[in-house]
C-alpha cells in the first residue's frame, strides 16, 4: 500500500479524475484554494453553500473566506452546526459541540429553526435533519472533504454516520471537494485497508454508516443516444488539491530558515 503520496500518484489521480469529468485545481497554498472556491461560487452565482466535515477546509479557513465574500454558508454536520450557531471553534475533533448540554442545544436549534423545541434528544434530531436536508436541497453549491482519493480510477471516498455528505456530492448543481494529497492510495485495494481502520481508530465503529464513492459527474446510458449528465448528481465536480508537505516547506524555510 502507497504510504505517501507521490508526484506520481498526484498524475495519475488527476489523469483518471479527469477522464471521468471532474475539474482538477492544485492549489498553490491555503489562500490560494480559499479564492479559487470563492471565485467558482461567484461565476456560478452561488448564494447559498451547504458544507459536510472538512478538517482540510477548517484548517484554511474557507467558511470565514466564503461568509467575507457574502456567500451563505451551512455547515451540516450536526455538531458543526452546533458549533456555528453558537459561534464557538469547533471543540473536537468527531464530538464538536460535546461541551453543550441539551438545554443549550435546544436554545441554539430553536433560534435557527424559528421554533420552540423541547429539549429531547428525538424532536431536536427530527427538527434538525429537517432543516439541514431542506437546506441542501436548495443549495447553490455543496463543498465536503474526501477521507481517501483512488489514484487509479480517480475516485473520491467519504465516509460518515449522518448522511449529510452523500447529500451534499449528489444534490447541489456545484459539489467542490478539497483533499490533501497525503490522502492519495494507488488503489481500490489500497482504501478497502484504510476503510477497515478509520472508522475504528476515529470513533470505535466496526464500519461506518455511510461510504461513499464519486467518480466524476454522475452519468447514464439507460437513456438511448448521448450520455446524459447530472442524471443523479451534480452539473460539475471540482477537485482542489492541497499539498500539505509543500505549506510546511515554505513555512519552515521563511520563518526558520533550515536548511
Amino acid at each position: 500500500m502507497t504510504a505517501i503520496s507521490t508526484p506520481e500518484l498526484v498524475e495519475q489521480f488527476k489523469i483518471q479524475a479527469t477522464r471521468v469529468g471532474a475539474i482538477i485545481y492544485e492549489a498553490e497554498n491555503a489562500a490560494d484554494a480559499n479564492n479559487y472556491v470563492v471565485n467558482l461560487a461567484r461565476e456560478h452565482n452561488a448564494r447559498r453553500v451547504v458544507k459536510s466535515k472538512s478538517v482540510v477546509a477548517t484548517e484554511i479557513g474557507l467558511h470565514k473566506h466564503l461568509e467575507d465574500a457574502d456567500i451563505e454558508v451551512i455547515e451540516t454536520d450536526l455538531g458543526e452546526w452546533i458549533a456555528q450557531l453558537a459561534g464557538e471553534e469547533l471543540s473536537h475533533l468527531v464530538s464538536q459541540g460535546i461541551q453543550k448540554n441539551i438545554e443549550q442545544v435546544a436554545e441554539l436549534l430553536s433560534k435557527a429553526i424559528g421554533e420552540r423545541l423541547e429539549p429531547e434528544l428525538q424532536i431536536l434530531l427530527q427538527a434538525s435533519r429537517r432543516y439541514l436536508r431542506q437546506s441542501i436541497i436548495n443549495a447553490d453549491m455543496g463543498i465536503s472533504g474526501a477521507n481517501i482519493a483512488i489514484a487509479e480510477s480517480g475516485t473520491l471516498v467519504t465516509i460518515d454516520n449522518e448522511g449529510n455528505s452523500r447529500l451534499i456530492a449528489t444534490l447541489p448543481p456545484l459539489h467542490v471537494a478539497l483533499i490533501g494529497c497525503e490522502r492519495l492510495v494507488s488503489s481500490l485495494n489500497d482504501a478497502t485497508t484504510i476503510l477497515k481502520l478509520i472508522t475504528k481508530n476515529a470513533a470505535g465503529h466496526k464500519m461506518p454508516s455511510y461510504i461513499t464513492c464519486i467518480s466524476g459527474r454522475s452519468t447514464t446510458a439507460d437513456i438511448p443516444g448521448a450520455p446524459l449528465i447530472r442524471a443523479q448528481g451534480p452539473e460539475e465536480i471540482h477537485i482542489v488539491l492541497l499539498d500539505s508537505h509543500k505549506e510546511v516547506k515554505e513555512f519552515n524555510e521563511e520563518t526558520y530558515r533550515l536548511p
